[in-house]
């Protein structure tokens, strides 16, 4: 039985609930995947504003609905109180050595006089608590840093009626998260102390409530240092609740924090690879304008070193040039614990001259987790420094999503699993991510491989040896790879991944996993707590229905029905509308998008069709020969083959003058090319929005060959006798369709698409995956495009078929 991982694979940012869902892109003739109108050349801010509507909206309709019921607002979806196994743990719990809060407070409760905000959010107002998330709460002082960006995130509230909404970005969108204001405490109830301790407070309970459970001290995660302040210990609720609970939320990078806060693009930096120090201090000059840091020191374990711990983040709050000397203002999101080296409060270097200059350094002594270090120090401490770039009204992004299947590991280190093509409308600085889902939610069950990735761009048509740009490597095992360039010049583009992984889980679990089912998963299974694997599920389901080839069919159940489908109709009359809706419409050739050439396969044209700008122009076939330009006047037949050389046919607009005459049948057949085609170093070419037959060899009726480990899609017929064929285009998730199915139901597929003729086993071989039983191969990519001003940019995507691109002995000069 194949591993569950294969299954699970499968299955992008969790849609939250009454999220505005993006309309189902037509199916296209292109073989590739077209990007969706919503996800091009969209304003950065535009769709903030977008999601903060959208959550302002439903924090104002539970207003309306608590006040008429006279209550204040719990959370079905994140209560504390009520479902505190789900909120705080995972689907495999380590109960030993994770979070144990003793109760569950409002805010109202926890403070006197409680506000939101006390003179604005401010890095000095944070300390973390009994949970190892200071990655995330370094990110939040560092934007704290940035003025208006965390109110920005906090876009709504009722403190009365305990309800608050913040927005956060993940993969290609801002979502918007509700919660109540519920609170995890360390100190228990009056009535879970024993008697000798009753007695402390004279078993007075009133006595005990105001003492022991009053303040921000006694909130068992984060808190502000500012008492009565409630913004910090709500903001990280909330990043727990999009995150499915308080353990998901434990270790990380604080580059990924920025980046859900923020929206920017983050990249890791090791030191050492700084070219000049000068350029880089200029950086840290301009930071809060177009770019917030962090600082870490790479280590196995936490370690103390000069009072600085290893594996831990701060934040870089400031650059400064005071009296000739270049510092930089650094916290700890502990609140304590400082640097003890050169400049640290109280060292040596703090002479009467420069004690006058604190206000000019922005600092003061005391244990609050805030410290100065000198640039030079600076660069000989820390080995990690990490960067966000945050995009303001002036840029647009364009994205597009895939799940890509990469070949079988072990396999080489290559490209080929996977391209990108774009097109740029005017020059413009730019920067290029190619990242990975945040699985963050569902990382129980997001299979056993770290992912690494690289990529090259190239000039539409360019050799191998002329890249144009290509991603900046820092550190293996990222989530995404980048380039960022001052001018991207208007043209067409490819872009060519390359995939790279390891098993990040013990032996144990894959072994096990492969070699019998009944061992870690019949486990697991046992133990983990169905109600809430179900949900992990779901938002692993919901995550990767961002890629435009998601297969909704492989999840059933898992996936819900929009929550905004439900409104003042009752379930008969909305099956009714939806089976109305699915009922599958003609595909005419105004409707569909031209046919794209099929080119010789070591150039990477076998399969892939043409950029998002095309010439119109035909090329040749084979070598030697040439195909005529077609003046719309003298042609035989649609589909003609004249002399070994595919010929052009009816141009658009004839198409359109000949709608209504009756027409030859030969032009209703679907586009065909076969694996030949795609051996040879010639070329087939056809063009248009026709449906055009393209043939080399003729079929050999009276065999039957068998071709393992393929099915018909029709008829199901396993495995398939005789000839198939097989779509190009990746939207029909390996559509296959044998000889008969294709005779005697000539309507069942779209005849716009490009299908593969298959005759031979030789030809079955080259399309097997030959993936091993349990093996994890898939993995979602995103490419997103930042660009500025009105440059605007669209992507296509192209995914591999089979192992038709192979390695090939080179002719020996």
């Amino acid at each position: 039985m194949p591993s569950i991982l294969s299954y699970f694979d499968r299955v992008v940012t969790p849609e939250i609930q009454g999220q505005d869902k993006p309309p189902e892109p037509k199916p296209t003739s292109k073989v590739k995947f077209e990007q969706q109108k919503e996800r091009a050349g969209l304003l950065c801010t535009a769709e903030l504003e977008i999601a903060t509507a959208r959550c302002r909206r439903k924090v104002e309709a539970i207003i309306k609905d608590c006040r008429a019921r006279n209550c204040r607002f719990r959370d079905i979806e994140f209560d504390l109180e009520g479902d505190k196994e789900r909120c705080l743990y995972g689907l495999n719990p380590d109960y030993g050595n994770l979070p144990a809060p003793a109760d569950v407070l409002r805010v109202t409760q926890i403070f006197e006089e409680p506000e939101f905000f006390i003179d604005g959010a401010s890095s000095s107002d944070i300390a973390q608590g009994s949970l190892g998330d200071c990655w995330f709460l370094s990110a939040v002082s560092t934007v704290t840093t940035m003025k208006g960006l965390i109110n920005r995130i906090c876009v709504h509230r009722d403190e009365r009626i305990g309800v608050y909404g913040f927005v956060f970005y993940r993969d290609s969108g801002w979502v918007d998260v509700i919660i109540d204001d519920l609170l995890y405490t360390r100190i228990p109830k009056y009535e879970e102390l024993w008697g000798d301790q009753q007695n402390l407070y004279h078993d007075d309970k009133e006595k005990y409530e105001a003492r022991a459970r009053i303040g921000g001290k006694t909130l068992y995660f984060s808190r502000s240092k500012t008492e009565n302040e409630t913004w910090l210990p709500l903001l990280e609720k909330a990043y727990a609740k999009l995150n499915g609970d308080y353990q998901a939320i434990i270790g990380g990078f604080d580059a990924e924090a920025i980046e859900a806060l923020t929206g920017g693009i983050s990249t890791l930096t090791p030191i050492k690879d700084i070219l000049d120090i000068d350029i880089f201090w200029e950086e840290l000059l301009n930071k809060d304008k177009d770019r917030l840091f962090g600082c870490a020191i790479d280590g196995s374990r936490a370690n103390e070193i000069t009072g600085l711990y290893t594996s831990h983040a701060y934040s870089v709050l400031e650059a400064l040039e005071v009296n000739g000397k270049r510092f930089v203002r650094i916290r700890n999101p502990w609140g304590q614990s400082e640097w003890k080296g050169p400049w640290s409060d109280g060292s040596r270097e703090w002479t009467a001259e420069w004690l006058k200059r604190l206000p000019e350094l922005n600092h003061k002594f005391g244990d609050d987790g805030e410290f100065l270090m000198e640039y030079k120090d600076f660069l000989r401490t820390w080995t990690t420094v990490e960067r966000s770039r945050i995009f303001d009204a002036d840029w647009k992004l364009s994205s597009m999503w895939l799940n890509v299947t990469s070949r079988t590991y072990p396999c080489a280190w290559s490209f080929g699993d996977v391209s990108f093509t774009f097109s740029v409308t005017e020059n413009s600085p730019a920067t290029i991510v190619l990242s990975q889902l945040n699985s963050r939610c569902f990382e129980e069950i997001s299979g056993y491989n770290d992912w690494s990735l690289d990529f090259v761009v190239y000039r539409k048509g360019a050799s191998s040896e002329e890249h144009y740009t290509r991603s900046y490597h820092n550190w293996f095992w990222q989530r995404g790879a980048s380039a960022e360039l001052e001018n991207l010049e208007a043209g067409d583009y490819v872009l060519h991944a390359r995939l790279d992984r390891r098993h990040r889980r013990n032996k144990t679990y894959y072994q096990d996993a492969l070699d019998s089912w009944n061992t870690y998963y019949q486990d697991a299974l046992d133990s983990w707590n169905v109600r809430k694997l179900s949900k992990v599920w779901t938002q692993a389901a919901i995550s990767k229905s961002i890629a435009i080839n998601f297969d909704p069919e492989a999840y059933g159940d898992y996936l819900p029905a929009p929550e905004d489908l439900f409104g003042g109709e009752d379930l008969t009359s909305l099956e009714e509308k939806q089976l109305a809706l699915e009922v599958p419409q003609p595909t005419t050739a105004s409707e569909s998008n031209p046919a794209l050439s099929v080119g010789d396969a070591s150039k990477l044209e076998a399969v892939k069709s043409e950029d998002p700008v095309t010439n119109g122009k035909a090329k040749a076939t084979e070598e030697g020969a040439k195909v005529p330009e077609h003046d719309g006047k003298h042609e035989d037949k649609p589909g003609a083959i004249t002399n070994g050389t595919a010929t052009k046919h009816t141009t658009a607009n004839d198409e359109t003058e000949k709608k209504d005459e009756p027409r030859d049948e030969k032009e209703d057949k679907p586009i065909v090319v076969t694996v030949a085609d795609l051996d040879k170093t010639s070329k087939v070419v056809h063009q248009g929005n026709l449906r055009t037959v393209v043939t080399v060899a003729d079929l050999d009726k009276t065999s039957k060959v068998v071709h393992e480990g393929f099915t018909c899609k029709e008829c199901k017929t396993s495995p398939i006798e005789g000839p198939w064929y097989r779509c190009l285009n990746s939207a029909c998730l390996s559509y296959n369709i044998c000889e008969k199915c294709m005779k005697s139901k000539p309507n069942a597929h779209d005849k716009t698409h490009k299908l593969l003729l298959i005759q031979t086993e030789e030809d079955s071989k080259k399309l097997k995956e030959q993936l091993k039983e349990g093996d994890d191969n898939g993995v979602t990519l995103g490419l997103r495009i930042y660009t500025k001003g009105g440059a605007v940019v669209t992507i296509g995507g192209q995914l591999r078929h089979g192992n038709i691109l192979s390695w090939k002995r080179k002719d020996k000069p």
